[in-house]
């Protein structure tokens, strides 16, 4: 009795033994198969919040495949670098972020997330560049042109980035003008000169807005806002050349 329980248990390891090798050799196969097939087709996924996209997928497939022989199609994955394609899409300035990766059937999948722009520098001297929210400038689009807030001004003549400290009024400025449905209505430019200092340029009227720095931002839009709705209407939208809120505790119209 007690030699036909240990017969039976060692069967009983041997079938364990074998199931393990079998099921081994199947992980072992699989990852041959997966290692060593071959790319079938690229997609090209672009996600954003912008109207139109600013890139578009035939841009990004050159990126993904600048020559034939940098194509990943037709090629075992276990040639083609994920990371350095990556890299590639990532050198166009309209993308935020990439990531590529592969399914089963043998497709490869380049996710693109692009930049949405708050607003445009302009320039006599240089391109233009729209401004990303971390204040990133990122070029602009051949394919589309973003309606946003237009900066200018002599502080821009020299700025490769507006991601420095002393850029973080513009910014802020630029947030609260965007946040806000009845200044994004109203306010089509921001004049900036080299101390920092703001000029508004609105949509409404020949006057122009004297803001002084991007600093107690929603105290003098309360100001303001109390002109624009109570005292232009009746006075005249062309009543004034230029509005002063640049110094606390006052609103200087002349």
């Amino acid at each position: 009795m007690i030699v036909l329980k240990s017969l039976l248990k060692f069967k009983k390891w041997i079938w364990f033994a074998v199931l393990a090798c079998l099921s081994l050799s199947l992980v072992v196969f699989a990852k041959n198969i997966h290692r060593l097939q071959k790319c079938k087709k690229i997609n090209v996924e672009i996600v954003g919040n912008n109207e139109n996209r600013l890139i578009t997928p035939q841009e990004i497939y050159s990126l993904i495949a600048p020559t034939i022989v940098d194509s990943p199609e037709g090629k075992p994955f276990d040639r083609i670098n994920f990371k350095k394609i990556e890299n590639r899409v990532r050198a166009n300035r309209l993308v935020k972020n990439c990531q590529v990766h592969r399914d089963l059937s043998g497709e490869l999948t380049v996710d693109i997330e692009e930049h949405t722009p708050i607003a445009r520098i302009v320039s006599n001297n240089k391109p233009d560049d729209y401004v990303t929210e971390s204040g990133e400038l990122i070029g602009v689009s051949p394919h589309y042109t973003v309606r946003t807030l237009l900066l200018s001004g002599s502080y821009f003549e020299q700025t490769q980035s507006l991601k420095e400290p002393k850029s973080k009024p513009i910014i802020d400025l630029v947030r609260a003008i965007n946040e806000d449905t009845f200044w994004k209505a109203q306010i089509s430019q921001l004049v900036v000169e080299i101390d920092g200092g703001i000029t508004l340029v609105p949509e409404i009227g020949n006057h122009q807005i004297e803001f002084g720095m991007g600093i107690e931002i929603e105290a003098k839009f309360k100001k303001l806002k109390i002109l624009y709705k109570e005292i232009l209407p009746s006075k005249g939208w062309d009543k004034y050349k230029k509005i002063s809120v640049k110094y606390r505790n006052q609103i200087v119209c002349e």
